[in-house]
């Protein structure tokens, strides 16, 4: 019930942002810009320029073994691209309740943005390096996965995404399979 009422809170928040207009200024965005930069931003897919992004997100959890529980929870990630393709990013995420599911990850993405209509861009992406899972003890995972990146430019870059991987874990606990949803906002 509080992760209902939460989600409507934040869309509620969102939605009135959007309505007020956020006075966003596409050309007084791009003329701050350096020179090198603003040669890119004639293309509609500015909104994926070298910088840091954070982002929230809602999560499952899908473990292989029959004896462990699927399990629901959310996370946060930063992540620091060095141009509109490539980056890092470091996330941490849990699920389930009593002994939960913890799984911290750092992972190198490849993204590439398509650009779009109107005020908006898109970008699909694919991401993998190592990371950690705990559950009682920790062990070491890779992972590797895929999604789609969509931002707004009237709301300052604002996105949404979604993405999917595949984790491998040495040890004794199970691979898994983890699904995110959540909004990204780049700084």
């Amino acid at each position: 019930m509080k992760g209902i009422i939460t989600f409507l809170a934040i869309t509620v928040l969102f939605g009135s942002v959007a309505q007020a207009g956020w006075g966003w200024n596409k050309e007084a965005y791009q003329s701050a810009k350096s020179p090198m930069v603003e040669q890119r931003t004639t293309s509609p897919s500015y909104c994926y320029d070298t910088g840091f992004e954070f982002s929230a997100f809602g999560s499952g959890f899908w473990p292989e073994a029959t004896n462990l529980d699927n399990a629901l929870g959310g996370g946060a990630g930063l992540s620091y691209f060095f141009g509109p393709n490539l980056g890092v990013e470091l996330m941490y995420a849990v699920h389930g309740s009593g002994v939960a599911e913890q799984v911290g990850k750092g992972n190198i993405v490849y993204r590439w943005p398509l650009g779009g209509e109107c005020c908006a861009t898109i970008a699909p992406y694919v991401f993998g390096g190592p990371g950690v899972v705990s559950r009682g003890g920790s062990e070491f995972l890779w992972n590797l996965g895929g999604g789609l990146d969509f931002r707004l430019e009237s709301w300052g870059c604002i996105g949404v995404f979604s993405d999917f991987s595949y984790n491998w874990v040495e040890g004794g606990v199970s691979d898994f399979t983890m699904i995110r949803a959540g909004f990204r906002v780049p700084f």
